[in-house]
């Protein structure tokens, strides 16, 4: 009796975007995430992001807190007025006492605290997506 193995599901990879004023940061979420399969795009800030997005665009946004202009709860206030539903992570180094409370009542699926935010990240957009 021969058994035909059933094809695994192949899932195109997960486009994620990046907003953080920091280039440091960009540049490491961008090699981290990649080498963990993402797609990566990077934005300096909210005007940059906004002037370039189509729905459907991405799978994930990645959202600093503390942004030149707009900031995170703002730039996911305007994404959402676009009609855009994917996903949204905040990051901050801020460490108010109340701001995960706060990011999950915006919308926020999960709040990422910087700097120890490796392996944090990937296991949250790991449970944010859907497989």
């Amino acid at each position: 009796m021969s058994a035909i193995a059933k094809p695994l599901p192949v899932h195109p990879p997960r486009r994620i975007a990046v907003v953080d004023d920091s280039p440091a940061v960009r540049q490491s979420l961008r090699v981290l995430l990649g080498a963990r399969g993402f797609v990566v795009s990077t934005f300096i800030g909210a005007d940059d992001l906004l002037g370039q997005l189509s729905p459907g665009d991405f799978d994930c946004y990645v959202l600093d807190l503390k942004l030149e202009g707009m900031d995170g709860f703002a730039l996911l206030e305007a994404l959402r007025q676009r009609g855009i539903s994917a996903p949204a992570i905040m990051i901050s180094g801020w460490e108010l006492p109340s701001l995960e409370v706060t990011a999950q009542r915006a919308g926020f699926a999960a709040l990422v605290r910087k700097p120890m935010m490796d392996t944090s990240l990937v296991r949250v957009l790991r449970d944010v997506l859907p497989d």
